[in-house]
């Protein structure tokens, strides 16, 4: 029976608790492996008890990978098990994107295909999209330095390919002797330039060296001749082998074919400084080394000649058979220099001359008859290995770190001319 309430409207109490807002979530473990959504919360509202069920969308990264490509592949064409979804939506929230990123993406990966039939359908290609996206992400970061620079561009195709120098030898040339541009450049820039294709007519073919070199297999031989194992290389003064001192060298000979005029290059190399002196010999004999060595010292001078080669390490070829003729001074009995011989078979003990021949190689192909070449081709070819920037040396020429050694006023004259 209903009754009066201090003249409020009659009602009937209700039994139902309706509780108020209070901010709480809680956490819905993941119901299916197909929607992979990330995380789920029920949010209580005020609504008589009732609850909404609210979905939090998270994105993990923004590019694709090529795996999420492949899963939108298998759920695009419902293949290798994988449920046939086509809803941005849903794809959306498996991978953990929005869906206008996944529409972003279909539209990238999709291909028309032909039936049997010869009907078109459209499909989407994880490996089309992936080339696509790599190809695009090919144009992102800054605009190449070097731009349009025609001067820097030539002064790098002269350098490279008329005057053979390597890349390092180019930075360091424009450091010795002036930039052809405002545009400054480092040597792995450069290298990364030449491999992309922006230096002219200078690509990767132009490079002197690439990929490693095989360290020689196996123990160093024994010495056959007695004389050259009493002067081996073992036997060599600290300051020779430490490169701490001038006047150190190495000594080889460069040939031609074996059917050709006989003529070869007697090659010197100072181990320090790693100045370069070749002379160009009628045969490969003890006469002509020996007849080569007197010449030099009658050019030096004696005295000169003595403190200029301390000692000479050769090789074990017969044309370095005459000891007495290598060491004897053409004015006096006294002894010009000390020769030693490096361990048979053993080209790294005499690693600079070595590498020496190697750049003499670039003008003078091997199978090439050297007699080809006149003493003043010979002397140009010497000329600018002294006068070509090394790394070892910090970018400075072997003559430059000559200068820098004794000052242009006490260098003797005879040297440069017997240099140059």
């Amino acid at each position: 029976m209903l009754g009066k309430n201090n003249g409020s409207f009659p009602f009937a109490r209700s039994k139902i608790n309706c509780t108020g807002y209070s901010g709480a979530e809680r956490t819905v473990p993941q119901s299916t492996a197909i929607l992979c959504v990330n995380q789920k919360r029920i949010q209580e509202e005020e609504t008589m008890g009732r609850t909404k069920l609210t979905t939090e969308h998270k994105a993990r990264n923004t590019h694709f990978t090529w795996e999420e490509r492949l899963q939108i592949q298998y759920y695009w064409s419902g293949s290798n098990r994988y449920p046939r979804i086509r809803s941005a939506v849903q794809l959306g929230r498996i991978l953990g994107k929005h869906e206008s990123t996944i529409r972003r993406e279909l539209k990238r990966g999709m291909v028309t295909h032909l039936k049997t039939s010869l009907e078109e359908h459209r499909v989407y290609s994880a490996e089309y999209a992936q080339n696509d996206a790599d190809y695009k992400a090919t144009a992102k970061g800054p605009d190449y330095k070097i731009g349009s620079d025609r001067l820097l561009i030539g002064a790098v195709e002269h350098l490279m390919l008329d005057m053979r120098y390597s890349p390092f030898a180019v930075i360091a040339h424009f450091d010795n002797h002036g930039w052809p541009s405002d545009t400054r450049i480092c040597e792995k820039t450069l290298y990364n330039y030449i491999y992309a294709g922006l230096m002219g007519r200078v690509d990767s073919n132009s490079l002197l060296y690439k990929g490693k070199r095989r360290k020689p297999a196996g123990k160093p031989r024994r010495h056959s001749r007695a004389a050259n194992a009493q002067r081996s290389i073992l036997r060599r003064p600290r300051e020779a082998a430490d490169r701490s001192e001038l006047g150190h060298w190495e000594m080889d000979t460069v040939v031609g074919p074996q059917r050709g005029s006989g003529a070869c290059l007697l090659t010197l190399t100072e181990r320090r400084l790693r100045l370069q002196i070749t002379r160009r010999l009628g045969a490969k004999t003890m006469e002509e080394v020996n007849g080569q060595l007197d010449r030099l010292e009658r050019d030096l001078g004696a005295d000169l000649f003595a403190s200029l080669f301390a000692t000479v390490t050769a090789d074990n070829g017969c044309e370095f058979n005459g000891i007495e003729g290598i060491e004897a001074s053409v004015f006096t009995d006294a002894k010009r220099t000390d020769l030693y011989f490096g361990r048979p078979y053993c080209s790294s003990d005499r690693p600079t001359n070595e590498n020496h021949n190697g750049i003499i190689r670039r003008f003078i192909p091997k199978g090439v008859d050297i007699s080809l070449y006149d003493e003043r081709q010979v002397r140009d070819i010497q000329a600018w290995m002294n006068n070509y920037p090394r790394k070892i040396l910090g970018g400075k020429t072997p003559l430059m770190a000559l200068t820098e050694e004794f000052g242009s006023e006490l260098l003797d004259q005879r040297i440069l001319e017997v240099l140059q």
